[in-house]
């Protein structure tokens, strides 16, 4: 058995938010745990709210299922937002191969989680985490590099990437398949792994993402992510700001950090989608339709965020990216306490991706026509917005996308895209377009 501090960051520093109890070790995220927020916490932070009948499940929460009250919930497995902060894929096997320890094993999980839940992504970390990765980084000499450098992936960035990336496990605790190292730039303008810059030296933080194998068609797709961020903004996607690609390395900047006035950093909570509706595990398939219930029920604008899944589904489909599962989205909160669903985030023409991926994520009514490909859009929105007037305006904005998205194919030739791009990865925009227009007119 394990006990564990969790902490949550806002105005500026971190709480100490609840205790969190791992009954098996050995059986990883698929053993039994407990949680229950600190009595002190809950009475700074939510005790007036709680009175008041209100339901504090903001960046003060560790999740939207784990309001802050004072209930000791028992689960049979990890509660899914811990999930959120193991690393996965390229990361987990780095890592797992740094320690010493077997990738594939449940019993790799905790020590995994307790390298990296120090406070990468969102607004939660495990003290002991951190308190253990402050003490690996004491004494250790820390290594700037340029942007130049990171784009041109020199000798020095690849070695500060790889020897202090696995130092400050923090900065490679990024779930996905390419390899990816959280960099942030200090005040001196240099980048550092994120773990070695504090949060009032802090000035912009980014996601490298480098290449994940030799095969020409890997780049192609990196630097289609690049293409493609520019792209989704210019059609009216919510993109906090585009990437920047040079040689098989793409510089993503990232939208849970901000600077904060009069300094020091915001960090917005960040949770999954998989995470909100309760699952611990990975590899989980759902439909839209569950995802969409989330928005209703935890968004502050439920309406536009709906709109907004919408429109990225049309887009997944149109442009050639079938890798949507639950993990590629997720919900940010804000510092106000407003939850919104977070910026695009992974949007790339993985059409292309030689491993031939499939959407995992798909529509629940279009299944038995096997319309999944094609939807309905009209009975999508009939089923999502039953009341007329919400249903007009639902169909009218998706109407005026499936215009804007026509142009998509225009806009990649004109920014230099590769003839691959152009007709493998949005081979289907004008049939995906017509369709909405069709259904939505």
């Amino acid at each position: 058995m394990m006990r564990l501090t969790l902490q949550t960051h806002f105005d500026g520093e971190w709480h100490h938010a609840a205790t969190l109890e791992l009954k098996d070790d050995a059986a990883g995220f698929q053993g039994a745990s407990i949680i229950d927020y600190d009595l002190d916490y809950f009475v700074t932070v939510a005790s007036a709210e709680f009175a008041a009948g209100k339901t504090v499940r903001d960046h003060r929460a560790l999740s939207v299922r784990f309001p802050v009250d004072l209930e000791n919930r028992y689960s049979c497995s990890w509660p899914p937002f811990l999930l959120d902060l193991m690393p996965q894929g390229h990361a987990r096997r780095k890592l797992a191969e740094h320690l010493g320890l077997a990738e594939g094993s449940r019993a790799s999980d905790l020590p995994l989680l307790l390298r990296s839940a120090t406070g990468g992504i969102g607004n939660i970390r495990i003290t002991e985490a951190a308190d253990a990765e402050a003490d690996r980084l004491r004494g250790v000499e820390r290594h700037g590099v340029t942007e130049a450098e990171i784009l041109e992936r020199s000798d020095r960035f690849m070695e500060v990437a790889d020897r202090f990336g696995m130092l400050a496990s923090g900065s490679s605790g990024l779930q996905g398949e390419w390899p990816k190292v959280s960099m942030t730039q200090a005040n001196d303008g240099l980048y550092y792994p994120d773990s070695f810059v504090t949060d009032y030296e802090a000035v912009r933080h980014v996601i490298v993402k480098l290449v994940r194998s030799s095969e020409p068609v890997d780049r192609l797709i990196l630097e289609g992510e690049a293409l493609y961020s520019r792209i989704a903004q210019e059609i009216g996607l919510n993109v906090s700001e585009p990437s920047t690609y040079a040689e098989g390395v793409l510089i993503i900047p990232r939208f849970d950090r901000k600077k904060r006035e009069g300094g020091g950093t915001v960090r917005l909570g960040q949770e999954s989608l998989v995470s909100a509706i309760g699952v611990a595990d990975f590899g989980h398939v759902s439909t839209h339709e569950v995802y969409i219930d989330i928005l209703r029920q935890y968004s502050t604008d439920p309406f536009a965020d709906t709109v907004e899944y919408l429109k990225r589904d049309i887009a997944n489909l149109a442009l050639g990216n079938p890798d949507n599962h639950g993990r590629n989205s997720a919900l940010s909160k804000h510092q106000d306490g407003t939850i919104r669903l977070s910026p695009l985030f992974d949007f790339a023409p993985m059409r292309l991706a030689k491993e031939g991926i499939v959407r995992s994520t798909r529509w629940a009514i279009m299944r038995d026509g096997g319309r999944d490909y094609l939807p309905d859009w009209k009975q999508i929105c009939t089923e999502l917005a039953p009341d007329p007037a919400e249903q007009k305006a639902l169909t009218a904005t998706l109407s005026e996308f499936a215009k804007q998205l026509r142009q998509a194919p225009a806009m990649a030739r004109d920014l230099g895209a590769s003839p691959d791009i152009l007709e493998r990865a949005m081979g289907r925009c004008m049939a995906i377009t017509d369709s909405v227009l069709a259904s939505c007119h």
